[in-house]
């Protein structure tokens, strides 16, 4: 599987991300932020400001991905099964959509890929890889919660209880958005940066030459991919959830 793509329906459509990257308002005092309105399924109403997903260039690339800043050889979820032998994507996905433990979430990951426009499958790869759907788990590096956020960056994102499963998934696709915005909707190096950071992507100009990130980054497409065969079958054909609408 070649390393750099863009996001994509099956169809074969491109759906990049850049193409709904936030615009922000002019300096303080030129026009006031716009909002989003948008209602969860359990009838919560967000108001959002376009501003509270936009950060700039250099703030985004010091907030350290959930490898740390070197990078961990592994994530949290790997680190808890050492030994694991690899196992068919499609597979493993299709167990954890039919555990209770996923299903738990699905409210949040639903809710949160719509806020932020991204696709339901990434979210719950991204979610699949750094934790496995463990809302307890920290990492080597100190990476904490469904999404591992690392302390500073969950501070940035606004998380105040990484370990809360609803903060815990908001703040990761915050993050992956943030990301999605820096890199144009690569989805290789998106999730690169969530894993590495966006300064180390910067740093080496594409995906950091360690074996740890390359592991993830290629854990994460074989997910999502699974993940999107897998909700568009159960969805009859067409997955909602992938629509990347313009805010």
């Amino acid at each position: 599987m070649p390393l750099r793509r863009t996001w994509q329906t099956r169809s074969g459509c491109a759906a990049v991300l850049a193409a709904i990257s936030i615009t922000l308002p002019g300096p303080a005092g030129a026009a006031e932020p716009t909002y989003r309105r948008y209602t969860d399924a359990q009838g919560v109403v967000h108001v959002t400001p376009v501003r509270a997903v936009g950060a700039g260039r250099r703030e985004v690339e010091e907030m350290p991905g959930s490898g740390g800043e070197g990078g961990a050889p592994k994530t949290a979820a790997a680190e808890a099964e050492p030994s694991a032998p690899r196992r068919d994507p499609q597979v493993e996905v299709a167990e954890a959509l039919a555990d209770e433990r996923s299903r738990r979430w699905e409210t949040h990951i639903r809710g949160a890929a719509r806020l932020y426009q991204l696709p339901e499958s990434l979210v719950r790869a991204v979610i699949h890889t750094e934790s496995n759907y463990y809302p307890g788990a920290v990492s080597s590096t100190g990476a904490m919660g469904l999404m591992q956020l690392m302390p500073s960056t969950a501070r940035f994102l606004g998380v105040q209880q990484a370990f809360d499963p609803r903060q815990s998934i908001y703040g990761g696709a915050k993050f992956l958005r943030l990301l999605a915005n820096r890199f144009g909707g690569d989805m290789v190096l998106v999730a690169a940066g969530y894993f590495s950071g966006a300064g180390a992507v910067q740093k080496y100009g594409g995906v950091p030459p360690h074996p740890g990130v390359r592991a993830y980054v290629k854990a994460v497409l074989r997910r999502f991919y699974a993940y999107e065969r897998l909700l568009q079958d159960g969805a009859g054909g067409a997955s909602p959830a992938r629509a990347i609408a313009s805010p």
